[in-house]
């Protein structure tokens, strides 16, 4: 009986989320903006598939105004090339064992929640519907961390790393917390030029006008092996970091899974910007296991 209790007020948070979203003011790329997108996408991946390949995109569109951009991108990035197939989503009972076990990889679209496994209005729900919530918030997260410690993939892009905070083994596993950020335009360098993740960059550093997050702990460049970060001979400390460590980008292993992160990703020009999108295929096909690369930490 506790079973189908359980069940069915699971069903009523699935159709709470739904509501939720219908509320919502979201801004959508237009037309025009998904075929700039597309047109800036690259026509071929930096390596060929071993599989096919699933990668589950979770996010609630709501949170942080460059998902639906995000969610585009991850589809036309996989269905051009080949490199994957993009399944959206932001269902928490996608995150559960036997539906993740379905994908070979899931992208973290910005979620920038403190607990978007829970319903809004939590505390409003009746007694049953908020004890099923908390079971699958604790559900999900065990779910997520065995998924990827037993050897598949996780990326993130942006507002990943704003997310969960209350929760110090996803910082741990996505290798960092935000910290602050700031909104300008930036100049990268290649922390490892020769890392396939980097090729697109053709060995030369780069610009691009973004929101950058700051990064605090747990990150460090004793856990990751960081790819890109800010060019501080040609542009102004941000002084955030008393060591004037400010990463971009960064892979690391986590059990038999691999990880990897980018910083950029808030401005909706990112998603056509071509060398952006080459270098998160180079990411994703990274932890889909299909592009190989180092991952020993930097330092």
């Amino acid at each position: 009986m506790k079973r189908v209790t359980l069940a069915l007020a699971l069903c009523a948070l699935t159709v709470a989320t739904a509501f939720a979203a219908a509320k919502k003011d979201v801004k959508m790329p237009t037309e025009a903006e998904v075929v700039r997108i597309r047109a800036a996408a690259p026509s071929r991946a930096p390596a060929e598939p071993k599989a096919p390949r699933r990668v589950l995109v979770w996010g609630h569109v709501w949170t942080h105004p460059p998902n639906p951009y995000c969610d585009e991108a991850m589809k036309i990035l996989g269905s051009k090339t080949g490199a994957w197939q993009a399944t959206i989503s932001d269902d928490p009972a996608d995150l559960l064992p036997e539906s993740l076990a379905r994908f070979d990889a899931l992208m973290m679209n910005n979620i920038h929640e403190r607990n978007p496994f829970l319903p809004e209005g939590l505390g409003n729900l009746p007694k049953a519907e908020q004890e099923a919530a908390r079971a699958r918030d604790a559900a999900v997260k065990e779910s997520i961390l065995a998924f990827v410690r037993g050897g598949k993939g996780i990326a993130g892009v942006h507002a990943a790393t704003a997310a969960l905070q209350t929760w110090p083994e996803y910082g741990r596993m996505m290798g960092g917390y935000y910290g602050g950020h700031i909104m300008q335009e930036v100049a990268i360098k290649l922390d490892d030029p020769g890392h396939p993740v980097n090729a697109c960059f053709g060995g030369k550093g780069w610009t691009i006008r973004d929101e950058v997050y700051l990064f605090r702990e747990p990150y460090s460049r004793n856990h990751l092996r960081v790819l890109l970060s800010l060019d501080l001979d040609r542009m102004k400390d941000p002084g955030k970091r008393p060591d004037k460590d400010y990463a971009i980008s960064w892979v690391r292993p986590y059990g038999k899974g691999r990880v990897f992160y980018c910083t950029l990703g808030h401005c909706a020009t990112t998603y056509w910007d071509p060398t952006f999108l080459e270098h998160v295929l180079a990411g994703v096909q990274f932890v889909l296991g299909d592009l190989d690369g180092a991952v020993e930490p930097s330092e």
